[in-house]
């Protein structure tokens, strides 16, 4: 079953509680007056209670929480460009808070500890991250129909040409082509490796137009309906790990945006390319194979 971008984010929120979990469980706070029986000299604003040096010991948790937590933040942040920009200043008190519990720095507010105990911290960053989750549960892309797009990478087409042979699970599906698709399609009509593959799938594609409009969607057999996506993925606002010179990573990043406009909707990617099903499962969206469909 693929996942929706909802369903990515509600995952990572949950992977990220589970790791400041655990890395709480290696900390300590302590009760620290820096102005007790001070008279000449005061610190204003400074925080009572002080976070404890964390043993080394802790430190591979540290990595995995600050990986855990930033996955979180990048696909939010994606998601609350693309559905409310205005709305970002909302997830920044707990990107706050869930950055001081990871670095734990002590001093005056707002470094310290931001609560008495361990368990009264631990009780903040559920509610921080539940009030995270809401921010994005409420966006306008939050509120879609729960379509199933699955996005085919250059490798599925040619491995599978015969697009109206394509099976998926039973439910309704779009094949979704991408500029970045469709231009390397024509690349491949020049090698002579490629060049029938490439031919088959381009001229179905062609005589797609014939059914309606390809930007609002068309029936390809079954039911299975094909659309076309004209616009390349914005590549300065994507997962920062993904770059515009690589081909592939571009075909990833529009899988991602057709995610976060409209994060009821559950995209797929389908790739004989082994690294890009890697990326893409690391994105967090469901993979397959030519040989699923």
């Amino acid at each position: 079953m693929p996942v929706s971008g909802l369903e990515i984010l509600e995952q990572r929120a949950s992977d990220a509680r589970t790791a400041l979990d655990e890395l709480l469980d290696h900390s300590s706070v302590h009760y620290h007056d820096v102005n007790a029986g001070v008279t000449s000299v005061v610190f204003l604003g400074w925080n009572k209670w002080q976070w404890s040096a964390l043993p080394d010991a802790a430190q591979p948790t540290v990595k995995r929480t600050r990986e855990a937590t930033e996955r979180l933040r990048e696909f939010a942040r994606a998601a609350v460009r693309v559905g409310a920009p205005d709305r970002a200043d909302q997830l920044d008190d707990t990107e706050k808070l869930l950055s001081n519990v990871i670095e734990q720095p002590n001093g005056s507010y707002p470094k310290g500890a931001p609560a008495d105990s361990i368990d009264a911290i631990k009780q903040r960053v559920a509610a921080a991250l539940d009030k995270y989750l809401g921010v994005l549960r409420s966006l306008p892309t939050a509120q879609g129909k729960g379509e199933r797009l699955l996005v085919a990478d250059t490798s599925a087409l040619l491995e599978r040409p015969n697009l109206q042979d394509w099976q998926l699970d039973g439910e309704r599906w779009t094949l979704v082509a991408l500029p970045q698709v469709l231009s390397e399609l024509d690349e491949r009509k020049r090698d002579p490796k490629t060049r029938d593959a490439a031919l088959k799938v381009s001229r179905q594609i062609e005589e797609l137009d014939r059914r309606g409009d390809t930007f609002s969607g068309v029936p390809l057999a079954d039911k299975l309906s094909y659309q076309d996506i004209a616009i390349t993925a914005d590549m300065g606002s994507t997962l920062p790990w993904l770059w515009a010179d690589v081909p592939d990573d571009v075909i990833i990043a529009g899988a991602l945006e057709l995610a976060w406009q409209d994060l009821t909707a559950r995209v797929a990617m389908i790739a004989d390319d082994r690294n890009v099903r890697n990326k893409a499962r690391l994105a967090g969206l469901t993979v397959l194979r030519p040989d699923d469909v």
